[in-house]
């Protein structure tokens, strides 16, 4: 008798202990979900492929409970859940651009799924759409292409608050990526280079520039700017609002997305 309690104790343990496993697997796929961005690859209806058009690029980023992207032609938003962890719930508004009738009808379609309750599934490289009808197929961005053809303004320097060092009648001091490399504003001279991106670490190039003079206050500014911009190592994106560079000695530059 005292054998078989000692074994029911022993298999209640081990039940539990599976749940709780089990939960918190779960919380934490769930969790690995947000942060993350991807972008359409194939879309798949009653066994065959569907033509995506070129010019469609569809998207989505997961922000905690937020869901946001672009569907085609206009960008969306809104909340989302991820149910007994395969139910997508997402609910999201749009706004209101027309287009041609190819990019109108799939972006309706993706919508469509979107908000039709799909199962969901994902790993580090691939995440699926799906319902009785149709399989979504999304590659995950990486950072390069996030941050692809979009323009930042700097915030802070090494700890330093821009706003208090230049006026409001100043440059701004800005960053952009493009398909060549980056460029912007370094507050008195336009700048340009080359760049690479490697998982979470950057490598910036000697920069070249313009050769403006201007006020001594901003000319330090700017050289500052530009040297810690060339020694950077690491980049972070937070939010897809927020861009971090810090350099091997840890100084930063932070910056914010500008919406064009």
């Amino acid at each position: 008798m005292k054998k078989m309690s000692i074994l029911i104790g022993i298999f209640t343990v081990f039940l539990l202990n599976c749940f709780v496993l089990s939960a918190y697997s779960k919380k934490q796929n769930v969790y690995n979900l947000n942060g993350t961005s991807w972008e359409l690859a194939q879309v798949s209806r009653k066994g065959k492929n569907v033509v995506i058009p070129k010019e469609a690029k569809i998207t989505i980023n997961f922000l905690e409970n937020e869901i946001n992207g672009f569907s085609g032609i206009n960008n969306y938003s809104g909340d989302y859940t991820v149910k007994n962890n395969f139910t997508l719930s997402a609910d999201v508004a749009t706004t209101l651009m027309a287009g041609p009738e190819n990019l109108m009808n799939i972006e309706q379609n993706f919508l469509d799924i979107l908000q039709s309750f799909p199962k969901i599934s994902y790993n580090a490289s691939t995440l699926t759409l799906s319902n009785k009808k149709e399989v979504w197929t999304f590659k995950v961005l990486t950072l390069n292409k996030k941050l692809k053809n979009t323009s930042w303004k700097l915030l802070n320097m090494d700890g330093k608050d821009i706003s208090k060092l230049i006026s409001k009648n100043d440059n701004n001091i800005t960053l952009s990526f493009n398909e060549n490399g980056i460029n912007g504003n370094s507050g008195i001279n336009n700048y340009f280079g080359k760049y690479e991106i490697v998982n979470n670490n950057i490598k910036v190039s000697p920069l070249g520039s313009t050769e403006m003079a201007g006020p001594e206050n901003l000319m330090k500014i700017e050289r500052e700017f530009l040297k810690l911009l060339e020694n950077s190592k690491k980049i972070k994106l937070s939010n897809q609002k927020t861009l971090v560079l810090t350099t091997d000695k840890g100084k930063t530059l932070i910056f914010e997305k500008i919406y064009q």
